[in-house]
């Protein structure tokens, strides 16, 4: 069953407009006239029943087993039933149904895949109409497994790299917590009318907050993160966000190199497959995460429009690394760019791995640092009452000893004026 649009006229001339879910026009047009209306246009929409896009591991299995299938001869409706014949759950076996029924009505395979709404990318679906023009189905789904499995590994590095600095701040706040509620209130009642220090009484007073009000701080802290979340997600805060990492020392020559090679790969796929640099750009610039680079393409594209070479467009890009454009310019002096982006986006591959470790490696300390600082702060809020008392008991040890001497030293000239 597929989704239609459409624009009707009843018998008095009057536009009527809905949507109707059935297999085919025709019976769209029956269904119409049984209503006693005249079908005036149509379109199918996009039929949106898997709900989400396919990760990039998911995409990488389904394009190798296409590829596999393909290669041996299989035919691709014969493909695809073969695959949504298989275990999967059940709205992705639906969406392959879909596909399968698109196909077999005549419909491109591009062209029904895009039809599942947003479930497969805009950049595979591009490829394959590269690839249904010269006939090449198959390769490109074995080249589009091969981009998606790296595409898979960067992300996860990625996702490592951020993993440890979470679950580090996650550490910090449970041993704070934990600090506040259950061991700093043993050693408050000690200091029960002393004078402490004025780092003593703010801890003292947090203390108090934080054990007092358990819920209402834990759900303060979820809102917190919450709205913390949603501000960082709005595109101005994202963009100027983004553009503060490729400013930063240190931390921008790793962005960069990440931000690159997903941009080079991507773009050495799509230029390999035969599709122009324009529309190679257009869709490159979408598997740029880092959204201050992202909104450069307008300028880049505009630039290759205007006869310049990709070399020169992309040189002024803030937040690629400089030896892209020197790499493309190779490319392009020797007529060989297929082949220096896939080398180049072979190379930042390798770099970005390399990049992800050094970012762990500049995290891990930072934030053992911030744990540390903030263990010292508490553990010296209660030191400090501590030494004062020791300080103070020595004093009064040492003045009654005085105390006594004093009185012995009364006692013997008193016996000697005796005498």
């Amino acid at each position: 069953m597929a989704v239609y649009q459409y624009r009707a006229s009843s018998m008095d001339g009057k536009i009527k407009k809905g949507q109707v879910n059935t297999a085919s026009p025709e019976q769209l047009r029956e269904l119409l006239k049984q209503q006693n209306l005249f079908l005036i246009s149509y379109e199918e929409k996009a039929n949106d029943t898997f709900g989400r896009k396919l990760k990039a591991n998911e995409l990488s299995e389904l394009c190798r087993e296409l590829a596999s299938l393909l290669n041996s001869g299989v035919s691709v409706v014969r493909s695809f039933t073969i695959i949504s014949g298989r275990d999967i759950e059940p709205k992705l076996k639906k969406a392959y149904t879909s596909i399968t029924t698109q196909i077999k009505r005549g419909v491109p395979l591009s062209d029904a895949m895009e039809m599942q709404g947003r479930m497969f990318p805009e950049m595979l679906i591009n490829m394959l109409r590269a690839g249904e023009e010269s006939g090449s189905i198959a390769q490109t789904f074995d080249k589009m497994s091969i981009h998606y499995e790296k595409e898979y590994r960067m992300t996860g590095a990625v996702k490592s790299a951020l993993t440890y600095p979470i679950i580090l701040l996650v550490l910090i706040v449970l041993v704070m917590m934990g600090l506040f509620t259950f061991v700093l209130p043993t050693f408050f009642e000690l200091f029960e009318g002393m004078e402490v220090p004025k780092i003593t009484q703010i801890v003292m007073s947090l203390s108090t907050f934080i054990r007092e009000n358990v819920i209402i701080v834990a759900l303060l802290s979820v809102i917190t993160v919450m709205i913390i979340g949603f501000v960082a997600g709005l595109y101005p805060v994202k963009y100027q966000l983004d553009k503060l990492t490729v400013k930063i020392p240190k931390i921008s020559p790793l962005v960069k190199i990440i931000q690159t090679a997903r941009f080079g790969r991507t773009l050495a796929s799509l230029y390999a497959s035969g599709i122009n640099i324009v529309d190679c750009l257009a869709l490159s610039k979408n598997t740029v995460s880092n959204y201050y680079i992202r909104e450069q393409f307008d300028d880049v594209i505009k630039s290759v429009r205007s006869g310049n070479t990709l070399s020169e467009s992309i040189k002024g890009v803030d937040g690629f690394d400089i030896k892209l454009s020197q790499t493309v310019e190779v490319g392009e002096e020797t007529g060989m760019l297929d082949k220096m982006l896939n080398s180049t986006a072979d190379s930042y591959e390798y770099e970005s791995q390399a990049a992800i470790n050094k970012l762990i490696a500049i995290m891990q300390p930072v934030m053992i640092v911030i744990l540390a600082g903030l263990v010292l702060v508490v553990i010296g809020s209660v030191m400090l009452p501590i030494f004062s008392m020791y300080s103070n008991i020595e004093g009064a040890s040492e003045r009654g000893t005085d105390i006594e001497m004093q009185a012995v030293i009364t006692k013997d000239i008193s016996e000697w004026e005796e005498i």
